[in-house]
């Protein structure tokens, strides 16, 4: 019997996103818009007409792990992602770590976005008066968060439609822009071509390294569309979108800062306002009475990734509360969309606790919080990494495919990111480049939000491994063996006529009922049974 005729999940399509709808989450998380207009005035700054070279090499490391994420969803498509196999190579106190960071991630960036989609939303429509109000705008920026978590939890009919008309408008915006500010620069005659345009180092290699840094800022969250592998119609559709995410965003990213440092390069960037936010001080000279467009496109990107950066935290959280790892009530799914409604919805409290916080303290005690970001992000993307290649390491020496692929580019993507966290502690370990500009516990704010969050996650740990420690101690590191491949899955592989398939890492009570069901009495017993 062939295993696409008798095992139940290899046949038919079940309902759930399809792979543009994922490939669209992922493009959302990053928030494009809000993303290029925050980084390219400062990155035009730093390293001038090298801008989309810098794009460029920022992104290797984000593509190198995206590699990772791929390989690893293909073997184990769990909604907690880096939670799951980092548990799985590592051990159950990295994978719990990282499970937490992803989840403190969220919180921390949700405020900002809500916050800045209220306050374009009403620079859009004239409402400068408004913008200006902190009341104003912390209370819309909080009901805003309750919005989006509704429509997270109401699931696909609502959320995902909606998300992938946000991200066609939005990417159509910054697409019209790039061509306009393109037709803008040719009318007043394009700079000549040198070295300063494809010699990264060129202004040097701290320029470089804090260009690079944003540029990371701007590819993060690609990884969302991963994270609903148990949501897509395939569960190896989540890797895909995550890979056809950063390719997009990768092209529309440099199409644009071409355009703009062609722009801008004509006045040595002198048009870089003090805002920093360049396609927002541009889009009067580019679009002319239609600039309100890029405020909108901002508004969009905004509010899009607002919704969608609750997936990777509550997945996560979602995944630990099946494992174990945090209390089962976490996990609960509502009874109507099938969506974990109670870790939604108490990320989003959360996430509103944290930001009207920070917020009255002081607008830069936010910015710090951002800047926190980077080497959380770091962490989690390089532990992923490592546990790509600490999983596949049978596959590594096996082939040249496995070396390259699970071997060499998610270690070398992932020490990539490492070297850029070491670069980011450095330059804020001095309180005076925070934007704060004072000392939080003796730390630069950033630092010790970052610090924070990791003593927070080490505290529930501790608590956890007291109270239930069923998940530390059922969860030992496993490696996948020679017939494990990354890259054949088992509906993949061609089973002969009598063979049926199963998973190594299957209890040895599901295997036998497995055999039981799927092999007849009759059938002789030199039948191959394929692990």
């Amino acid at each position: 019997m062939a295993m696409t005729e008798q095992m139940p999940a290899a046949t038919g399509e079940r309902e759930g996103y399809s792979l543009s709808q994922a490939v669209a989450v992922g493009i959302n998380t990053t928030s494009p818009a809000y993303s290029l207009a925050s980084i390219l005035g400062p990155m035009a700054l730093l390293v001038g007409f090298a801008t989309p070279v810098v794009l460029l090499v920022s992104f290797i490391p984000m593509a190198l792990t995206s590699v990772a994420f791929l390989y690893l969803n293909r073997r184990d498509p769990d909604c907690g992602t880096t939670f799951s196999w980092v548990t799985r190579a590592m051990g159950p106190m990295p994978g719990f770590i990282a499970g937490w960071v992803i989840a403190a991630t969220g919180i921390i960036v949700i405020g900002s976005l809500s916050e800045t989609a209220i306050t374009y939303g009403l620079l859009m429509f004239g409402l400068d008066d408004l913008a200006a109000s902190r009341v104003i705008v912390m209370g819309g920026a909080s009901v805003l968060i309750v919005i989006m978590v509704a429509l997270a939890i109401m699931g696909a009919d609502s959320s995902i439609k909606l998300q992938s008309v946000l991200t066609y408008v939005q990417v159509g915006i910054l697409l019209a822009f790039g061509v306009f500010a393109f037709v803008s620069a040719w009318r007043y005659g394009l700079p000549g071509l040198g070295e300063e345009w494809f010699n990264p180092f060129y202004w040097g290699a701290e320029s470089l390294s804090a260009a690079m840094l944003l540029g990371v800022f701007a590819f993060w969250g690609w990884e969302a569309a991963t994270n609903m592998s148990e949501e897509c119609r395939k569960p190896t559709d989540a890797g895909k979108a995550g890979v056809v995410s950063t390719i997009i965003l990768l092209g529309t990213y440099v199409l644009v800062a071409i355009s703009v440092v062609l722009y801008l390069g004509q006045s040595n960037f002198e048009p870089v306002g003090e805002s920093g936010l360049v396609l927002v001080d541009m889009s009067i000279s580019v679009f002319g009475p239609l600039s309100f467009l890029v405020l909108l496109a901002v508004a969009l990107s905004a509010l899009a990734s607002t919704q969608s950066s609750f997936i990777p935290g509550s997945r996560a959280v979602l995944s630990m509360a099946r494992r174990g790892a945090l209390p089962a009530k976490l996990g609960l799914m509502h009874p109507r969309f099938k969506t974990p409604w109670v870790s939604l919805s108490i990320l989003a409290v959360i996430a509103v606790a944290w930001y009207v916080t920070l917020s009255l303290l002081s607008e830069n005690a936010m910015l710090d919080s951002l800047s926190s970001l980077g080497i959380l992000v770091a962490f989690y993307y390089a532990l992923t990494g490592f546990s790509c290649v600490i999983y596949y390491r049978k596959h590594v020496t096996a082939s040249l495919k496995g070396f390259l692929m699970v071997g060499a580019g998610p270690i070398i993507g992932s020490l990539g990111l490492i070297l850029m966290l070491v670069i980011a502690v450095r330059s804020l370990w001095d309180p005076a480049n925070s934007a704060s500009g004072t000392a939080w516990l003796g730390l630069a704010p950033p630092i010790s939000i970052a610090v924070l969050m990791l003593v927070l996650g080490i505290i529930a740990l501790i608590v956890r491994r007291i109270v239930a420690p069923t998940f530390f101690t059922s969860s030992p590191p496993q490696v996948a063996n020679v017939l494990d491949s990354p890259f054949m899955l088992d509906a993949e592989k061609d089973v002969p006529e009598g063979g049926i398939v199963l998973d190594c890492n299957d209890p040895l009570e599901r295997a036998m009922r497995a055999i039981d069901t799927y092999v007849s009495d009759d059938v002789d017993r030199k039948t191959p049974i394929y692990l």
